[in-house]
């Protein structure tokens, strides 16, 4: 079956929980083609002593390959982004890429904060003045294998409390947040080839990979085309030198999701 997009309960589940997971149309040859590239571009590196062993490595803003490109100019995301953000034109705001390797002898555990600070209103807005982060899975995700995990629905309880007035991007742990009852931690389980669409203005968090095999994925955040998201300052430098080249990188009928 071809998924052209999603449905309008899967952007109301959005909506109320803050992180829904869905089928693509990626093929399992571009998902393998994909996942061949994270793991040359990020291999495992043993540890240096006295250093520890780093399990865990991403990359922002900073890649080309064809496989992956190939992946994010696929209509579905675009698509299924002006459905869940309720607007007519939308543009990519970054890419990422992680994967995180398994670490023998670890206990499993996770971490937990918060990425992207809204207000209520950013998120009845229309078009929705939010971040819309697609996390699609290179690689299977069960309970063992790093899933990320997060608290639904803690982002419009943190968006009710919200006080500056554009969306911006600064981290802040469980610890530095106000003193709510945030829900249970809920892992993000799914299938190779799945997409977890995710708002970042969650509490969410990493968790340790204790399966025998890596997790993989390539996130695509957008946003609605002239939503103001304040980003670090040198960050957004880096966002938009990066994105140039990125449209130029795509086929010419897609290259606008790139564009300002």
């Amino acid at each position: 079956m071809v998924i052209e997009s999603i449905s309008d309960d899967d952007v109301q589940r959005f909506l109320d929980r803050g992180a829904i997971t869905v089928d693509t149309p990626i093929t399992p040859e571009q998902i393998h083609a994909g996942a061949s590239v994270i793991d040359a571009r990020m291999p495992f590196m043993p540890a240096r002593p006295p250093e520890a062993a780093n399990y865990r490595y991403g990359e922002t803003c900073s890649f080309f390959d064809p496989p992956l490109l190939t992946i994010i100019e696929h209509p579905f995301f675009e698509a299924a982004a002006q459905r869940i953000l309720d607007a007519t034109d939308v543009r990519i705001f970054q890419t990422a890429i992680t994967i995180v390797y398994p670490e023998p002898g670890a206990s499993w555990g996770f971490e937990q904060h918060i990425d992207v600070h809204y207000r209520e209103h950013d998120w009845t807005a229309r078009p929705r003045r939010v971040i819309c982060s697609f996390f699609l899975w290179l690689s299977d995700v069960n309970a063992r294998r790093a899933p990320m995990v997060c608290r639904p629905g803690s982002h419009r309880l943190l968006a009710r409390e919200g006080r500056r007035g554009h969306p911006h991007v600064a981290g802040v742990g469980l610890d530095g947040l106000p003193p709510h009852d945030y829900g249970e931690p809920t892992p993000i389980l799914a299938r190779a080839g799945q997409v977890s669409a995710v708002t970042t203005g969650m509490v969410h968090g990493s968790s340790v990979n204790v399966d025998d095999e890596p997790r993989r994925a390539l996130i695509m955040t957008y946003t609605a085309r002239g939503v103001r998201i304040d980003l670090p300052s040198a960050q957004e430098v880096e966002r938009r030198r990066y994105l140039r080249t990125l449209a130029e990188h795509l086929s010419p009928a897609r290259r606008h999701i790139a564009q300002r």
